[in-house]
């Protein structure tokens, strides 16, 4: 009679195991499905008619197996990038309301993500014509923190066309509003093309969480 308690309390240990594994990897095996069956189509550059050629600021988003909580790791073998004009701010702030992202701080020219989100460098500052790419990590959903750099960007994900994103940077506040979300695989850059025509903002991070298979990318323009 003694061991049928401990068998239980087994079975019981061994089904929270299989629950805990089957919540890790459902998720990462079904957003890796619906990409397969519903994938994006290839980006067009849509400065075509805008008279101005755009610029690339890297050339790969980077497959290998390297630290990906470094900012230079996501880009291999880029090229030298115009550096973004001199300014005295070192961080700024970055809030998206609806999904509850509060004054997430972001280095200006960081590079290492497992401090904050960071500006990438040699795209433009906030309010600058041009395209404000930002990076923050993210990891499983079951290790999410609020403000932790590691998963700072797991919201990002459920962004949706029209979430408002407010960046405050050298005493300035900047309204932007996400006009297009997406998944790209890593060798589609087009969406750190610097459009010199607009103020345009770009946030970046992994999916599915806790993975570097694709990027997620928000893109928003400055409305006020």
């Amino acid at each position: 009679m003694s061991q049928k308690p401990t068998r239980i309390i087994s079975t019981l240990f061994l089904f929270a195991g299989v629950l805990l594994l089957a919540s890790a990897v459902f998720p990462i095996a079904l957003s890796h499905l619906r990409f397969l069956l519903y994938p994006n189509p290839r980006l067009l550059d849509p400065t075509a008619t805008s008279g101005r050629p755009a610029t690339f600021v890297v050339n790969a988003l980077g497959l290998a197996s390297i630290d990906y909580t470094l900012a230079t790791s996501w880009f291999e073998n880029a090229p030298s990038s115009p550096s973004p004009p001199p300014s005295k701010v070192t961080h700024f702030s970055l809030s998206i309301p609806r999904l509850q992202m509060q004054d997430v701080t972001v280095e200006v020219n960081g590079t290492d993500l497992k401090q904050n989100a960071i500006h990438y460098p040699g795209t433009v500052l906030p309010g600058s014509y041009g395209n404000t790419v930002v990076f923050g990590h993210s990891s499983l959903p079951q290790l999410y923190r609020p403000g932790y750099p590691l998963t700072i960007f797991n919201p990002l994900p459920k962004a949706q066309v029209g979430d408002e994103v407010i960046v405050k940077y050298d005493g300035i506040t900047y309204r932007y509003v996400i006009k297009k979300t997406q998944e790209v695989r890593p060798n589609q850059i087009e969406v750190l093309t610097q459009h010199y025509d607009r103020y345009q903002l770009t946030l970046i991070t992994c999916v599915p969480l806790g993975t570097y298979w694709r990027r997620f990318v928000a893109t928003a323009e400055l409305v006020n």
